[in-house]
């Protein structure tokens, strides 16, 4: 698959204008040419329908002739984004293969692979942060996004499966997008049910994992099972540059009396720092762990066998999608796809 940029002159012909009009409204210098609202309404609809972006290497004097590819990280880096970049940038420094990187924010991500495609870039690489609210829903839903992807063979990376509807799966992989990606459903049903058997059976979630327990889902008819299930907030919102475990340690005084008052037998975190954290408070407060309470975390990191505390965790397979991303980069074609792994219940 190639990348199908259209030109000024194509953009031109298609919208039965001159280069010269097209030209004004790219550089925003249409009112002093004097073309009307109308005809620059018009044409930035046809340039979004195109997925059209100006050519920003036109000016350059020396031009690479390699294939670039464009590096999209949006959100927040996190441990296991970070691991994919270190795999790519051995990848691209063996195979000589030049780069253009960015990174996005939150609500930007059309914008970032405008400015990717701007440079000419023959292929998409876009690495999701978890560190998004509600896993990167409000960026991927942006109708500019999906004609976009039409235009240049792109892969998403961390593609959060199972948490938006399935039709924007559709709609991402019909519009030639590679997903790579990982479900959470089978882990923590697995984990789910090995607490109802141990009749562990008072149970704390963060409020972002319970999201997940959609109604009618294996994970929500074992829910049912439950004496007790309480949710708090995700501590992270907006304390992205702050230290996990020191959020831990924060979230764990606030809930101390809760936790107490209500005997909860199993915590749930979205983080293995966080876990880790809120473990060393309630250890100082005369809290058993694993008897009198024990926490899940989330990611497996690799310091985990460095902690106190022995926790059981969700793991990221993020090898299989490393292995995954690097293989579909090998190929010479791409078309439309989902790479789909399963995270797997971790105890130690």
């Amino acid at each position: 698959m190639k990348a199908k940029y259209y030109s000024t002159s194509e953009l031109a012909e298609k919208t039965g204008t001159s280069r010269q009009v097209i030209s004004a409204i790219i550089n925003e210098k249409w009112r002093e040419k004097r073309i009307s609202q109308a005809t620059y309404d018009r044409i930035k609809e046809a340039m979004d329908d195109l997925g059209f972006v100006p050519d920003r290497t036109a000016t350059s004097l020396k031009k690479d002739k390699r294939k670039t590819v464009g590096l999209l990280c949006h959100g927040p880096l996190y441990s296991h984004i970070l691991t994919a970049i270190e795999k790519l940038n051995h990848h691209f420094l063996d195979q000589d293969i030049p780069v253009e990187m960015h990174i996005s924010a939150e609500g930007g991500l059309a914008d970032g692979l405008r400015d990717l495609m701007g440079q000419r870039v023959e292929s998409l690489i876009v690495l999701l942060s978890p560190m998004t609210r509600n896993f990167c829903e409000v960026d991927l839903k942006n109708p500019s996004i999906l004609k976009l992807f039409r235009v240049v063979p792109s892969v998403i990376y961390n593609f959060p499966f199972g948490i938006h509807e399935q039709s924007l799966e559709q709609e991402l992989i019909g519009g030639g997008a590679q997903l790579i990606g990982f479900s959470k459903e089978k882990a923590y049903t697995q984990f789910l049910k090995s607490l109802v058997k141990q009749k562990k059976t008072r149970i704390l979630v963060d409020d972002k994992i319970f999201s997940l327990f959609k109604a009618d889902t294996q994970m929500s008819k074992v829910c049912e099972k439950f004496d007790r299930l309480d949710t708090y907030p995700n501590p992270q919102s907006e304390k992205l540059d702050q230290n996990p475990f020191v959020i831990g340690e924060k979230l764990a005084q606030l809930l101390l009396s809760r936790i107490k008052e209500y005997g909860y037998d199993f915590i749930l975190t979205s983080s293995d720092r966080i876990a880790q954290g809120m473990a060393a408070v309630f250890h100082k407060s005369g809290l058993s762990i694993p008897k009198d309470i024990n926490l899940l975390g989330f990611d497996k990191i690799n310091s985990l066998p460095y902690f106190k505390h022995n926790l059981p965790t969700i793991e990221v397979p993020v090898q299989l999608m490393i292995d995954e991303l690097l293989s579909t980069l090998r190929k010479q074609s791409w078309k439309g796809n989902a790479f789909q792994v399963e995270a797997n219940l971790s105890e130690f």
